[in-house]
């Protein structure tokens, strides 16, 4: 278990409310503190103060890289970047390799941000969001409570630099909001700007090697505007932070596994003039709900969001065993595929073995190794392993925790697209035949 799981779960086993929350973060409560007064005393904003409470509140969630080491490798990848000599391939390749030799370690070493967050840097992050949500055209169509997660978050993913990144940006990929091309239908709308933004910073960067592996992601801003290599998921977030920095409102969705290996793990989504949630193909180079792959499927997508999700919240509280399943994701895949809610009888000697009532299912992928992706989890109820909002045309299995391990309680079994369940035997499990109904691994 990581040091990320081991330290957020004795945080937030009772972190639900804005006392718990400053409490969590230990010596670093008073920068907390600073936030709420300035809000309560300097600026009597009552929305302002409202963000503030929400972004204390989910604080627990997320967390940053502990060790310095990581500005090291930041500070290498900026030499590397700025070597004009080497070409895309190259500076990828490179980092690759320093990663495996010093670094490949850092993704588990992490500290809870309520512990390391400075007031300035949160009462600037509202300021600046809230103001373009009041000001900004392509940005009125968002409620209050559409501004707190589509606008006002201050990362858009975990282990993202808390640094300036809505300046940064802004300064890089904003020269057409000075001058914007004026028509009838496109001019000041969210969707005319976005894509006005996306297509600069899709000529600019002139990403490479999206099917390849690099080294740790490059998740200081000052380091992404300059990137010109990286997968789907890497201009993925370039692409959400992009959006936020004009104060167009994005989030970043995800599946995980790969229905097209690593084409489409990570996505982002635009909510429109109209507050339609349009999404990309992929990153930068698709256009703006040009429609996620219309012939795909897969077992769950989920959305990244600030808000603790309370369901994984109570897991986490309750759950003999832990699958480090993260608290800011949000269940959409309803929003992408045909879904079921499933009911699957266990049998009363499979479910005497369990040592608590929650039950896991697990995606099957083609890899002959580690067939088997967790995807979520369910509970016992009646008799029966329940889940919620499972694509369909997929091969899945289901486990649960007997005080050892996760085992097996029922056969691998598709759930086809009419609904309708087909259990498998075991032995049969990687035969060519079934590839159809499996997804990529990560």
């Amino acid at each position: 278990m990581s040091i990320t799981f081991i330290t957020l779960l004795c945080m937030i086993s009772c972190c639900n409310n804005l006392h718990d929350a400053l409490d969590s973060a230990g010596p670093n409560r008073v920068e907390l503190e600073i936030v709420l007064n300035h809000y309560r005393l300097v600026d009597r904003n009552k929305e302002k103060m409202l963000a503030a409470r929400y972004i204390i509140e989910n604080l627990p969630a997320h967390y940053s890289y502990a060790s310095n080491e990581i500005y090291d490798y930041y500070r290498y990848a900026e030499r590397i970047l700025d070597d004009k000599s080497l070409t895309p391939e190259q500076q990828r390749d490179s980092l690759l390799i320093e990663t495996n030799l010093k670094y490949r370690h850092l993704t588990g070493v992490t500290v809870p941000d309520a512990q390391i967050i400075r007031s300035d840097y949160l009462i600037d992050n509202i300021d600046k969001s809230y103001n373009q949500w009041k000001t900004c055209p392509w940005a009125s169509q968002l409620s209050f409570n559409g501004y707190l997660e589509w606008l006002l978050p201050y990362k858009a993913t975990e282990l993202q630099e808390l640094d300036q990144w809505r300046d940064t940006m802004s300064a890089h990929f904003g020269n057409g909001l000075m001058e914007p091309v004026k028509n009838d239908v496109e001019y000041n709308t969210t969707m005319g700007v976005a894509d006005m933004l996306r297509n600069e910073a899709y000529n600019r960067l002139k990403r490479y090697g999206l099917y390849t592996t690099s080294g740790l992601p490059l998740l200081e801003a000052s380091l992404q505007v300059h990137q010109t290599f990286g997968n789907i998921a890497d201009y993925a977030l370039t692409s959400v932070l992009i959006f936020r920095s004009a104060g167009i409102p994005a989030v970043l969705d995800e599946t995980p596994v790969g229905p097209r290996n690593v084409a489409a793990t990570k996505w982002y989504v635009v909510l429109s003039d109209r507050g339609e949630e349009l999404a990309s193909e992929w990153d930068l180079s698709t256009i703006i709900g040009g429609g996620f792959f219309p012939y795909e499927r897969g077992p769950k997508v989920f959305r990244n969001t600030y808000i603790i999700n309370e369901d994984r919240l109570r897991y986490m509280n309750r759950a003999k065993y832990r699958y480090p399943f993260e608290l800011a994701k949000t269940d959409v895949t309803s929003k992408y595929f045909l879904t079921s809610d499933i009911q699957l009888p266990l049998e009363r000697q499979q479910r005497r073995k369990l040592k608590d009532r929650y039950v896991y299912i697990a995606s099957a992928v083609r890899d002959s190794v580690n067939p088997w992706r967790i995807v979520d989890f369910g509970m016992v109820k009646h008799g029966k392993a329940c889940f919620k909002d499972m694509g369909r045309e997929v091969l899945y299995s289901v486990m649960g925790y007997d005080g050892t391990s996760l085992v097996q309680l029922t056969d691998p079994f598709i759930l086809h697209k009419n609904g309708k369940i087909e259990y498998l035997n075991t032995e049969d499990i990687n035969s060519t035949d079934l590839n159809k109904w499996k997804n990529a691994p990560l």
